[in-house]
This record gives structure tokens, C-alpha cells and sequence, in this order.
């Protein structure tokens, strides 16, 4: 992707092209997770309960790898855009080191507070020690999500899109190989008459973690080589410096670009993990299902999730090529094509939410639960969209303060009330009530940040 790309192609076509990796990517995210949480889903209740407990604290950690990720790739993708190829190398030299700096030290922090989570939690103390597991192999693969993420970031900062879309659909496939034969005990199957012997450890929630794990080993060390040996921009060079002299600017626009974002995901994360804290007293069934229908709502928001990690690129390069009205011509086009996908997709989850979940559970009490979950969210998932790709735009121009700010006015200020409000008449679905009204409200306050913003 290159400045004469971005004024040749009409600004639709353009971000559907560049957008296609990543949200080829998400749409096979979905189908892994949707594989992936029906495994853990048939074992039983509380093998769900205990995984959908930590969701909150493995999402918060994350989004703190993310948030390092865009203060390095937001300034190498202007840089690469600006024909500043050999900055935007060593920025992403700096980037890397802090990058392993920063995840091996979260990893350490998990570990020592695994065996709080729980308690903190109000869980019910039959799913303890299979929550505190499955996090203990989560926070011990932290630095590979953190190297997967940020290698990925960097390919398309330098404008390879595919690499890392291709690199994603793969890892997923390998997690539901890793997690059929780690969950489940050896068995036998009848097909077409024949005896089919298969085998497995039969780790259960265990096997999960480490079947994630071992997909995300892979994927980051593929995904590095590419970055450092093959990639042509970003490779490593005998006889160049490895950093720019002026570290402590960069060091500076990172953590500019990404504290506030790293803000954002802590008090974002701890507010949903309040939320959490008040659905998990209602039982092991409420919380079993909050946490597939969270997956089941990903099959709406996940291709607008993937326009958005397009945007920080896209975006980025196309300020680092001085043109400002096609920058905001790129930023509403990638909404608009957002909006469309998910409204069809809003419309399928409404009318298909029993058939979504009996995908991931056939306990007939989840089935019914999720599915009211999945109807209530279907009216406020077109909005979140519409953040999903704004917040992405907003990164690319390193205006990350601001959208942070409203990010976490809208759930302490409108998620979190109300769901105290609601749960103890409604139960879980209040939850969701409060969480599809905040989407909505925060998507409208993102798309007025956009178009009214002078940046």
C-alpha cells in the first residue's frame, strides 16, 4: 500500500481490499471461538462458568499488549507512509524491546495473583481451581499473544495486510486441532461402519488453555520471522543502527498514543469485571451462559472489529502521505461498510439466537438464556460497530486521549449504574439491557468525535 494507492482506488474498494485480511481473520476468529467454546461448553456447566469467570482479566491483558502495540505501530505506519522506511525500522526495533519488557512482567503480576481472581470474583467455589488453572497457563503464554500482536501490527504498518490475516485464521485453526485432542479423552467413533480410534490427554479446561497457548507460540514465531528475516522493509540489517538516537521521542509518542489507550482497557476491564462480580452470585447457569452468548455475539461485530484493526494502518499511512480529505474520505467509507455488514448480521442473530447457542451447549437452560442475551444485544451491536471502526481511526491519528475519556465515561457512567439497577429484577439479561444501551450511546458519541473532529 503506497501514497499513489490511496488517490487510484475509490476509497470503498480501497478499504474493503485492505480491510479483507483482518476481517477474514475475525470471521474465522468467530468460528474458532464458536468451536472452541462449544468443546468447552459440552463438558459441563462449570467447566463454561470457570473459563467465562477469567474472560474479563485475559481480555484486560490483552488489551495492555494491544495498547503497547498501537504507540509503536501508529508512529511506524505514518513513518512508512512518509518514505521513511529506515525510521519506521527502528521504531519497531524500540518497540519490540518493550514489548517483551512489558509482557514478561504482566505474566509474572498473573501469576502471582491467579489464585485471588476467584474470590475477588464471588465465584462459586466449585469452579476455583479449574479458573485459577486455566489462568495460570493464559498468564504464562502473555508474552507470545503480546509478540503475535505486535508483529502483526508491524506487518501492516508496513503495509503487508495479508501476512498477518493469513498468519490468524491458521492460528485458529490450529487451537480447535491443539483443543480436540487435549480436552477430550481417547476415544472411538463408528464411521461408515469402520472403528476410527482418536486420541487425547482428556485435560478439559486445562487442555483449553494450553490448546491456546501452544496456537499462539506458533503463530508468534512465525509471524517474527516474518517481520525480522523476510519482510522487506522491516527486516534486520548487518551495519544499521538499531534504534533511532532520539529515543526518548519516541518513548514519548508511545506512551502518548498508548497510555491512554492502556487507561482505557484497565478501567474498562475492571467495570466489566464488576459486572461479572454481580452475575456470578446468581449461579453457575447465569454465568455458564453470559459467557457463550459473549461468544455468540462475536459472530455480529467481529467483521467491524476486523475494518477496525485495518484503520490504525490505513489511516496512519495516509497521514504520513499529507492528504487529509482522503484520510477522512478512507475513515467513512471503513464506517459505512461497518454498518452494512453488521446490520445483516444483527438481523441473522436476532432471528437465529436459539440456533446460535444451541451451537455452543446443548443444555437447554443456556440455550434459553443466551438466547434472550443474544436478542437484547442484536439492537445495540450496529452502534458498537460504529465505535469499533471510529476507535480504530481515531488510533491511526494518534488521538487516543479523548476516545479513552469516552470510552470510560460511557461504562462507569451508563453500563455500570444501570446494571445494578437492573440485575436484581432482571438477573442477567439487566446486564445486558445496561451493556446494549451503553454500545449504542458510545457508538453515536464516537461517530460525532469523528465528524466533528479538526484532526
Amino acid at each position: 500500500m503506497n501514497s499513489t494507492t490511496l488517490y487510484k482506488e475509490s476509497a470503498l474498494r480501497l478499504v474493503l481490499r485492505l480491510s479483507l485480511p483482518s476481517m477474514g481473520a475475525q470471521i474465522s476468529s468467530v468460528i474458532m471461538q464458536f468451536i472452541d467454546s462449544a468443546m468447552v461448553g459440552h463438558l459441563d456447566t462449570d467447566a463454561a462458568a470457570a473459563v467465562g469467570l477469567v474472560g474479563g482479566v485475559t481480555w484486560l491483558c490483552g488489551g495492555l499488549c494491544s495498547a503497547l502495540t498501537a504507540g509503536f505501530t501508529v508512529q511506524a505506519a505514518q513513518s512508512a507512509g512518509a518514505g521513511k522506511e529506515i525510521d519506521a525500522r527502528k521504531i519497531m526495533h524500540l518497540g519490540l524491546l518493550s514489548a517483551l519488557v512489558l509482557s514478561c512482567s504482566m505474566a509474572l503480576l498473573g501469576l502471582c495473583l491467579s489464585d485471588f481472581l476467584p474470590i475477588w470474583l464471588r465465584a462459586d467455589n466449585s469452579i476455583h481451581k479449574l479458573s485459577i488453572r486455566y489462568f495460570n497457563i493464559y498468564a504464562l503464554s502473555i508474552p507470545l499473544i503480546q509478540l503475535n500482536g505486535y508483529s502483526a501490527g508491524m506487518l501492516q504498518s508496513a503495509g503487508n495486510m495479508r501476512t498477518p490475516g493469513i498468519c490468524t485464521i491458521a492460528m485458529y485453526a490450529m487451537n480447535i486441532l491443539f483443543n480436540f485432542l487435549l480436552i477430550f479423552p481417547s476415544r472411538t467413533v463408528d464411521l461408515c461402519g469402520n472403528t476410527l480410534f482418536i486420541p487425547g490427554a482428556g485435560l478439559g479446561v486445562t487442555g483449553a488453555a494450553l490448546g491456546t497457548a501452544l496456537a499462539e507460540t506458533v503463530a508468534a514465531l512465525f509471524l517474527l520471522y516474518k517481520l525480522l528475516i523476510s519482510e522487506s522493509s522491516m527486516r534486520l540489517r548487518s551495519g544499521e543502527a538499531f534504534l533511532l538516537p532520539d529515543l526518548k521521542y519516541v518513548l514519548f509518542r508511545a506512551a502518548k498514543i498508548g497510555l491512554p489507550i492502556a487507561l482505557e482497557q484497565i478501567v474498562m476491564r475492571f467495570a466489566q469485571l464488576t459486572v461479572v462480580g454481580m452475575i456470578a452470585p446468581l449461579g453457575n447457569a447465569a454465568m455458564a451462559a453470559h459467557s457463550l452468548a459473549i461468544t455468540a455475539e462475536s459472530f455480529c461485530y467481529m467483521p467491524a472489529y476486523g475494518i477496525g484493526l485495518a484503520q490504525p494502518a490505513i489511516t496512519g499511512r495516509s497521514i504520513g502521505s499529507g492528504d487529509k480529505k482522503r484520510t477522512r474520505e478512507l475513515g467513512q467509507a471503513g464506517i459505512r461498510l461497518g454498518i452494512w455488514i453488521t446490520v445483516i448480521l444483527a438481523v441473522i442473530m436476532f432471528c437465529c439466537a436459539s440456533q446460535l447457542m444451541r451451537l455452543l451447549t446443548p443444555n437447554a437452560e443456556l440455550i434459553q438464556i443466551g438466547a434472550i442475551l443474544l436478542r437484547i444485544e442484536a439492537f445495540g451491536v450496529t452502534l458498537y460497530a460504529v465505535h469499533l471502526v471510529c476507535a480504530g481511526i481515531l488510533q491511526g491519528r494518534g488521538d487516543t486521549f479523548i476516545s479513552s475519556i469516552m470510552v470510560l465515561g460511557c461504562l462507569w457512567g451508563i453500563r455500570v449504574p444501570i446494571s445494578m439497577l437492573l440485575i436484581p429484577y432482571m438477573g442477567v439479561s439487566g446486564a445486558w439491557a445496561a451493556m446494549s444501551l451503553e454500545l449504542s450511546i458510545r457508538g453515536i458519541i464516537f461517530l460525532l468525535r469523528f465528524r466533528f473532529s479538526n484532526r
